[in-house]
Parts: structure tokens; sequence; C-alpha cells
């Protein structure tokens, strides 16, 4: 069965939202990948790779980007961070 881990900084990220339709759609969003964890773009930003490690992937909910990290042999899902994506405006 597949674990699932949101990081202390996701959930900080996911706080600070107020707008309904961006939790709508991060909502939407984060099933889409726990039912197909694959789905992200694993192109992530070198400063990412930098501050989170490698195998990363990356998913948009404009107008932030979610990070995370599958593990496929263990089974595991990481949500590690929800940043503001300026490359969107």
């Amino acid at each position: 069965m597949r674990s699932v881990v949101y990081a202390d900084n996701f959930a900080d990220n996911v706080a600070a939202i107020y707008s309904h339709r961006v939790l709508s759609l991060l909502d939407r969003r984060l099933a889409a990948i726990e039912s197909h964890p694959f789905i992200g773009n694993p192109n992530v930003r070198p400063s990412l790779t930098e501050r989170f490690g490698p195998t990363l992937r990356t998913f948009p909910v404009p107008p932030y980007t979610i990070v995370y990290r599958y593990d496929d042999e263990r089974d595991r899902l990481e949500f590690l961070s929800l940043p503001y994506d300026h490359s969107v405006w």
C-alpha cells in the first residue's frame, strides 16, 4: 500500500494559500499524483535538486508548483514543497 508523506514545508506552504480556487485545484492535482505518481515532470530546476535532492518531480498548480518525490521500490510518495512559481506570469 502506498505511503504518502507531507513535509512540514509543504504543509506550511498550503496553509498560506487563501484562494479557494487554488486549494480546490491543489486537491485535484494531489489526487492525480497519488493515483499516477509518474505524472509529474522529472526535469526540475537545479535549485530544487540542490535543496531537496535527486529524483524529484514537479506538477503545476498555477501560480504554484508541487515538488515531490516518488520511490517506486518502497511505494512512497513525498510532497516536499509548494513554491510560488514566478515563471507562470
